[in-house]
């Protein structure tokens, strides 16, 4: 495994590197939090996913930077300001094109991934984008006020690849995610389930799970990241296997 930081538009970024025919996954983390990153890798180092590049960018403001529009917090003193449109255009403007074009060997096949509201964003700038192949949203803010909206509409309208059904989803929740008693986070466990549900019979999605995990919002983040990164990654070595064959 290599691994190396850069500052890639006054943003740092992680680069984690196994071999170099793999699929790219680019995963938002709050700034600071470059050991979970770590973590996370050393965990799908031991499974067998063939080759990655991972690239885990970091945000100085986490509700900012990850909030697809503007609403009010869920706490005190808390806003969301609706950044994630200037992160998605820092990601195709200026990390993207230099991750790709210095790491990577090949045209790459590119994903998104998040923990909680970074989840979200993971989840809002494939539909937003049409840059990504694939998505692992992890405990995403998927209770944001009209996220399934959005959803609907845009599986319906947008220029999607997961038209064709190739592209991969991955959504996991914590099974006491939903029974917090916050009411507007407690709705995740149902939005959730919509997610699933619209890009399963909207998109004809052949790619998709939710897996449901043990605790709450915050048990064991690593290996949850660790585990929709690897769904990811066996998914895209199986879909090259079957190309393969044909």
């Amino acid at each position: 495994m290599e691994y190396c930081q850069e500052i890639i538009s006054g943003k740092r970024c992680h680069i984690f590197a196994r071999g170099e025919q793999g699929p790219v996954i680019y995963w938002g983390i709050a700034a600071g939090s470059g050991s979970m990153a770590e973590k996370t890798v050393r965990m799908l180092a031991d499974a067998d996913g063939g080759d990655f590049l991972l690239a885990v960018y970091e945000s100085k403001d986490w509700n900012r930077d990850f909030s697809p529009w503007p609403q009010a917090g869920v706490r005190e003193g808390e806003h969301f300001e609706g950044g994630a449109p200037d992160m998605l255009a820092w990601l195709l403007e200026a990390c993207i094109p230099y991750v790709e074009g210095r790491f990577s060997q090949k045209p790459a096949v590119r994903m998104a991934a998040g923990y909680s509201l970074a989840g979200l964003f993971a989840l809002w700038a494939y539909l937003e984008s049409g840059q990504f192949a694939g998505v692992a949203s992890i405990s995403g803010s998927l209770w944001y006020p009209g996220w399934t909206e959005l959803l609907r509409e845009k599986v319906k309208t947008a220029n999607l690849s997961c038209r064709d059904g190739e592209d991969c989803i991955y959504l996991s929740l914590g099974r006491k995610e939903e029974k917090t008693r916050n009411p507007r986070m407690a709705a995740v466990g149902d939005a959730t389930r919509a997610t699933e549900r619209i890009f399963r019979e909207q998109a004809s999605l052949k790619q998709l799970i939710l897996e449901w995990n043990p605790g709450g919002h915050f048990t064991e983040p690593e290996r949850r990241m660790a585990r929709g990164l690897d769904w990811l990654l066996k998914t895209q070595v199986k879909k090259e296997e079957v190309q393969n064959d044909h």
